[in-house]
């Protein structure tokens, strides 16, 4: 395995970490992966997931790009762009695209995103015909019958009356600050245009994961829901899916960041033509 920074896009200010699997090893076929920042996390991704993740599939033979957004981590802020964050994280990503097409030969790609990170992910595959595969962790949720039906089971629980007492119990300005409303927010696509975009991807071939933790327990609580919140899509049998209730949002746990990680392993050895898995 090698890994070395590299920069690119606008002004050169975006900088990353290629890693690449010992020449031996290439899996030919293999799309080369593209990782971009997890909220304010840099480049290592939250818990160190992006290196280990970089490193596992060096060891299967894929190549990563782990790489910063403009202003995040190692990359500069940059002086021209993009209005808004969105739009310029979707630049970004398609000029880390760029440059591993014009560096490295490289022409078919593999994105995943976590959390904020899936909202350029999802723009940019549907965009862009180089991407064969995406994967979407805590993802797009939307809420169903069956979510709101659970939801309300949660009053019986004697665990959540029982950290609900203790609260109540905390200093007042402790208790308000753990209160205090989010200063994050994102906004989601219609549902509808959503399923558009899931359809127009599947018919492209597009190799597709979802996975959704308990950390979104307050819009996603059950294993079904993601397939009733796109029932007409059918999507049982034609995406890779995972749901893991006990696990947080960014998957502090080891034991559950090492099931995390098998399942998108397993996914991404997936998106290889099976030509080239046979030799």
């Amino acid at each position: 395995m090698r890994e070395r920074v590299c920069t690119f896009g606008p002004e050169e200010a975006l900088v990353g970490v290629l890693t690449e699997p010992d020449p031996a090893k290439v899996l030919p076929g293999a799309p080369t992966v593209v990782l971009a920042n997890v909220g304010l996390n840099h480049h290592v991704g939250p818990y160190r997931l992006w290196v280990e993740l970089a490193r596992q599939l060096a060891a299967r033979g894929f190549s990563t790009l782990r790489f910063d957004l403009s202003g995040l981590g190692d990359s500069r802020p940059r002086r021209a762009g993009g209005p808004d964050e969105f739009q310029r994280a979707r630049e970004e990503t398609r000029a880390a695209l760029d440059y591993l097409e014009q560096k490295k030969g490289q022409r078919r790609f593999v994105l995943i995103g976590l959390c904020s990170g899936v909202d350029s992910v999802h723009a940019v595959t549907v965009e862009d015909p180089r991407v064969v595969g995406a994967a979407f962790i805590d993802g797009y949720t939307y809420r169903t019958a069956g979510y709101h039906l659970r939801f309300q089971f949660r009053y019986l629980s004697p665990r959540r009356w029982s950290r609900y007492l203790r609260k109540r119990k905390l200093p007042t300005q402790l208790r308000e600050a753990g209160e205090a409303d989010e200063v994050y927010t994102r906004e989601y696509p219609e549902q509808a245009r959503l399923m558009e975009d899931y359809g127009r991807l599947l018919e492209r071939g597009v190799n597709l994961c979802f996975v959704f933790s308990g950390g979104m327990g307050l819009s996603y609580n059950y294993e079904r829901q993601f397939f009733e919140m796109f029932s007409p899509l059918k999507l049982e049998n034609r995406v890779t899916y995972a749901f893991y209730p006990h696990a947080d949002h960014l998957f502090s746990v080891p034991d559950d960041r090492a099931e995390l990680l098998r399942k998108l392993i397993a996914w991404a050895v997936g998106s290889v033509p099976p030509r080239a898995l046979t030799g």
